[in-house]
């Protein structure tokens, strides 16, 4: 379960306002972060953030966890109140939901807010791992199309937190398979999210996501699963904290089993057509 100071990572994380192409403050409280915990990392001029964690071992390949930093929502203020709110199974769970000052639901951002707070999560766990934060995913991913080639040539598979509820695996995205079913990757993959999600996971066509640009770029499998969000892009979008955390773990199984190896799948062309670009 998350502990107390997850909890407060958490609602951290979403308190900070961040909108497609107004990101500063996000960014800048990410790499305020990695500095207090000693991950080198870099921004590049997009203003995505790239982390490397290592003990200093000889890794070949390093599992990459990715999420974007953007929301839809332009706020200036997100107050955080804690509520009792339904799960996708309608039972009602301990959640986050945010107000403006005249208490009025303004969105908080869980998409992708809570993936941010995973890939920190993730950072703390592992001695061997990556971790990108891309910009501007909402209009078209345009920070991870641009992402850096040199710091994914030693990586070996992305997994991204960036779909919403708790039972949601992402296949195809935008016309990019992610993974091929027949591989150790979807075998270990799928024993997690079927243990982790109750047999109620199901594996769909999404529209774009952070992902679809990375298999468009480089040669490795990716997964996108939920992480705990709900309405999203709307007032009234709340974050239910054990479906947070049951996403966080199940990224750290993953991590656990797969290792630090390449799973290859030759990369296919991005498709671009139909993309919203700003």
């Amino acid at each position: 379960m998350l502990t107390p100071q997850d909890k407060d990572l958490l609602k951290e994380v979403l308190s900070i306002p961040t909108k497609t192409f107004k990101e500063g403050m996000m960014v800048e409280f990410i790499c305020k972060w990695l500095e207090e915990k000693k991950i080198p990392h870099f921004v590049d001029d997009m203003m995505n953030v790239y982390a490397t964690k290592s003990n200093g071992d000889e890794v070949e390949y390093f599992p990459c966890v990715v999420a974007h930093t953007d929301t839809v929502h332009n706020l200036d203020t997100i107050n955080i109140h804690e509520e009792q709110l339904p799960n996708a199974q309608r039972e009602l769970k301990l959640s986050f939901k945010a107000y403006n000052n005249h208490g009025l639901p303004t969105g908080i951002g869980g998409d992708d807010k809570c993936g941010v707070f995973a890939c920190m999560k993730m950072l703390e766990e592992f001695d061997n791992i990556k971790a990108a934060f891309f910009v501007a995913e909402e209009t078209g991913c345009h920070g991870s199309l641009k992402a850096d080639g040199e710091f994914f040539s030693n990586v070996g598979y992305a997994i991204e937190f960036d779909a919403p509820e708790n039972w949601m695996v992402t296949h195809f995205c935008f016309g990019q398979e992610l993974f091929d079913k027949d591989s150790e990757f979807f075998d270990v993959c799928d024993d997690i999210l079927t243990e982790g999600t109750e047999d109620r996971q199901e594996y769909m066509v999404h529209p774009y996501t952070d992902v679809w640009a990375l298999r468009s770029k480089f040669d490795f499998m990716c997964i996108n699963f939920s992480i705990g969000y709900y309405d999203y892009h709307s007032p009234n979008e709340y974050v239910v904290l054990e479906d947070v955390f049951k996403g966080f773990d199940m990224g750290r199984k993953m991590v656990q089993r797969l290792g630090n190896k390449l799973y290859y799948k030759e990369r296919k062309s991005p498709n671009y057509k139909n993309v919203l670009w700003s």
